[in-house]
């Protein structure tokens, strides 16, 4: 759950479509990538795993699955890595990953029972 004021979590819906529109129109993302893409869903992502299950399957090789939880991916990747593929994968730069990088930089979770 977030708790970020109302105006921070519009900022945060337009930067993300910025970001979209960034990454869509320089075919920045990888072709396989489902999350985050008009017209791609969790279907499409279960979809193709079951059609590559099926072919190896038909082609008699063994196949294993493992699945990753990356819900809370932010909360322990190493921003100065994220900033650096922000800005040489993606092509983010200047004020935008200033920007990203300040909105990570106080993040913080706490856990009440």
């Amino acid at each position: 759950m977030s708790n970020l004021p109302f105006l921070s979590k519009i900022l945060e819906k337009l930067v993300t479509k910025r970001l979209e529109i960034h990454l869509s129109s320089h075919r920045l993302y990888d072709n396989l990538q489902s999350a985050y893409r008009t017209g791609h869903s969790t279907e499409t992502a279960l979809l193709k795993v079951h059609h590559d299950i099926a072919e190896a399957l038909d082609r008699k090789r063994m196949v294993a699955l493992v699945l990753l939880d990356l819900s809370a991916a932010l909360d322990v990747i190493d921003h100065k890595i994220l900033q650096t593929r922000l800005e040489h994968k993606f092509r983010v730069t200047g004020s935008a990953v200033s920007w990203i990088q300040s909105f990570l930089s106080d993040i913080f979770q706490c856990v009440a029972i």
